[in-house]
């Protein structure tokens, strides 16, 4: 009886304590309160020391005061300081405050704007405080003229948001890429900006990818776009702006619709990369043992490409290269070159020094390549050779059948290759004869009496096809059939409003190019054999007739090549021809022409 009374003792002591804490645990558990709607308000400032808008500021911090507490939201990239500062402003949270402190000395008679962007917001929810702005004087007036504009890419319109708008009194060419600029924004993720507090003068404006972080054009490779004019701000055109007057909602706009948009500016920007101009060996390597590769940094029309392997007689190895001649493989066809570990070769190729010159340069190249053990047991057998075609399912009139090998390949052997034909129920073989592609070893074109509206088969037994080094093909088949005219659908532009080269291109619902034709305005340009769907027209007004877009060139002053695009999509049905005019003297913007444009608010 007395164990009895202990257990139950025990167990009742048990029971009592958990129910105890159980207790404390939901009384000390703190949870929001369910229902009721969501909070999206912004925090509010309750005070800012000194008051915002300040006169004959002569301090080295200001301090704003929250009814919440905030948290900063990618503080490090929103925040800016125009004209900057250097070193740039420490932004910290103390509390429910947010205290900016700096260093550097600040100009007599200047108007400072500490953009916060929306990184300012509450901890609960992330309500940011939309385009906060806080302003003072050095001076006993505040700057108060503004500018808006939008920041595209030259090469598609598409809107370019990271970036940075950079403004200068100083109006010399070398002011960008050696002096901080008088002026800074940012564009919202609509392409479009807006500077504040501006003082009336003359200035240029510019919008540069900052890679480095020093607010100057000094990197090649850093997107960069300039307005070929310079501003006169004045107080009759560039009038202080509140920043809701620049904003709008489309018309169908409901509660879940994305953020208002930037209206369009007065000024647009469009952004590009310098191409490069200095020629140089890029790479140079040997992936397999029988070949070695080596690309320049530019086309290499610009002088001599030439090579010569040590100790290899000239017919032991061949060099190709791509179109462009910036990238070129060498094939190495004697045994007794490729067996070595080490290839020694020279080679002569442009170079542009220091001093901007090109001339030719000739260079030692040592490449070795490390042949992999062999498996245990003996010799690894080479695997078969494996070829890529295009002869798979639905073929275009009038499409070349070929043939791709890793490596070049040589004559095939046609007795153990059948092409066969099935048109009205009555399958025939047909002739086919195959030629390696003069420009690429690699490639085997098959000329074969294809027609429309005809299934084939294509039998190739074991061996069919080798390469240069003794590899070959297991057995394959190919099926496929030539579809007709009336598969497809076209469209014919009618290009008028414009003299002047152009070129015009199709592209698809991705805005990948599928078309292009280089012409002259006006004309008809021809897009046939199109598969049923929506397309848009793009035209690269080919200012230089070098038939491709070419970007701009500060340091020559040469914007890049203006583009526009047609602004509808156009529908292309099967077997049928669609004709669209396209007046090229009417110029859109990407983001504009497929609804209506608003119209423009101070």
């Amino acid at each position: 009886m007395q164990v009895v009374d202990a257990r139950r003792y025990i167990s009742l002591s048990m029971a009592v304590t958990a129910t105890v804490m159980l207790f404390i645990m939901s009384c000390a558990k703190i949870s929001s309160p369910s229902g009721g709607p969501r909070d999206t308000k912004p925090p509010v400032i309750l005070k800012s020391e000194p008051e915002n808008s300040t006169v004959m500021f002569s301090g080295k911090s200001f301090m704003l005061t929250f009814d919440e507490y905030v948290v900063l939201d990618k503080i490090t990239e929103k925040f800016m300081v125009s004209p900057p500062l250097s070193p740039k402003p420490e932004v910290k949270l103390r509390g429910k405050s947010l205290q900016v402190t700096w260093e550097g000395e600040l100009i007599d008679s200047t108007t400072y704007t500490f953009y916060f962007q929306d990184a300012i917001r509450d901890n609960n929810e992330g309500n940011p405080i939309p385009n906060y702005q806080y302003v003072f004087s050095t001076g006993p007036v505040l700057d108060s003229l503004s500018l808006t504009g939008n920041v595209f890419s030259a090469a598609d319109l598409e809107a370019v948001q990271d970036v940075t708008v950079i403004m200068y009194s100083n109006l010399s060419d070398t002011a960008p890429r050696k002096l901080l600029p008088a002026y800074i924004s940012r564009p919202d993720p609509s392409g479009g900006f807006m500077i504040n507090n501006i003082r009336p003068g003359r200035y240029r404006l510019y919008a540069l990818q900052d890679l480095n972080g020093n607010t100057m054009y000094d990197l090649d490779d850093e997107l960069f776009a300039f307005c070929d004019s310079v501003i006169d701000i004045n107080p009759d055109d560039y009038y202080a702006l509140a920043l809701d007057s620049v904003k709008y909602k489309p018309a169908n706009a409901t509660e879940t619709t994305k953020p208002d948009v930037f209206l369009y500016g007065i000024h647009r920007l469009y952004t590009f990369r310098k191409p490069p101009d200095k020629q140089y060996l890029l790479y140079s390597d040997r992936k397999s043992a029988w070949s070695l590769g080596f690309a320049l940094a530019l086309p290499s029309d610009t002088g001599q490409v030439a090579l010569t392997l040590t100790d290899a007689p000239p017919e032991s190895w061949f060099m190709e290269s791509n179109a462009a001649r910036d990238t070129f493989t060498v094939w190495i066809t004697s045994r007794e070159v490729y067996d070595r570990d080490a290839i020694e070769a020279l080679l002569t190729y442009p170079f542009t020094d220091t001093l901007g010159v090109t001339a030719d340069r000739t260079d030692t190249i040592s490449l070795r390549y490390y042949k992999p053990a062999p498996p245990r047991g003996g010799e690894r057998k080479a695997p078969a050779l494996s070829l890529t075609s295009n002869l798979t399912g639905k073929l275009r009139p009038g499409t070349q059948p070929l043939f791709v090998a890793p490596t070049p390949l040589g004559a095939p052997d046609t007795s153990r290759i059948v092409l066969q034909q099935t048109a009205d129920s009555i399958t025939t073989v047909i002739p086919c004869s195959f030629e390696r592609d003069s420009t690429n070893s690699r490639r085997l074109l098959m000329k074969a009496p294809l027609e429309p509206g005809s299934t084939y088969t294509l039998i190739c037994r074991a061996e069919a096809f080798r390469d240069i080094y003794g590899r070959v093909t297991d057995s394959v088949g190919y099926k496929f059939s030539v579809l007709t005219e009336e598969d497809y659908g076209s469209v014919r532009v009618l290009l008028s409003g414009y003299e002047g080269d152009v070129i015009i291109q199709l592209l698809d619902s991705q805005e990948k190019v599928i078309r292009e034709i280089a012409t002259t305005s006006p004309e008809e340009v021809p897009f046939n054999l199109l598969d049923k769907g929506r397309y848009r027209l793009r035209a690269v007004y080919d200012l230089d007739s070098n038939r491709v877009w070419t970007p701009g060139n500060f340091d020559l002053g040469i914007s890049p090549e203006p583009v526009t695009y047609y602004p509808a999509e156009l529908e292309v049905k099967i077997n049928w021809g669609l004709e669209q005019d396209w007046d090229l003297g009417k110029m859109y913007q990407k983001d504009v022409s497929l609804r209506k444009k608003p119209s423009a608010k101070r």
